[in-house]
């Protein structure tokens, strides 16, 4: 009879079931993502959530501010 070979065909549908559920989750996570989200962030959003966190003074926010903005900080003292 045929009962024999059942063993091959688990493993074969067991196979079809992991290789379409990874091109679901690939989709999935392609969709979910949006366009443009995995850009990267502008450095003047990186300098204000890093004075927001307190890792640099208001001093050097300003300066650096300054730079990116292309206006030459004045020296103070």
């Amino acid at each position: 009879m045929m009962w024999g070979n059942s063993g091959q065909w688990y493993w074969a549908i067991t196979m079809m079931v992991v290789f379409w559920g990874a091109v679901a989750a690939i989709v999935y996570f392609v969709v979910r993502r949006g366009p443009g989200e995995g850009t990267s962030r502008s450095a003047r959003e990186l300098l204000d959530e890093r004075f927001a966190r307190g890792e640099l003074s208001e001093d050097e926010y300003s300066r650096k501010r300054a730079t990116l903005e292309g206006h030459t900080p004045t020296q103070q003292g």
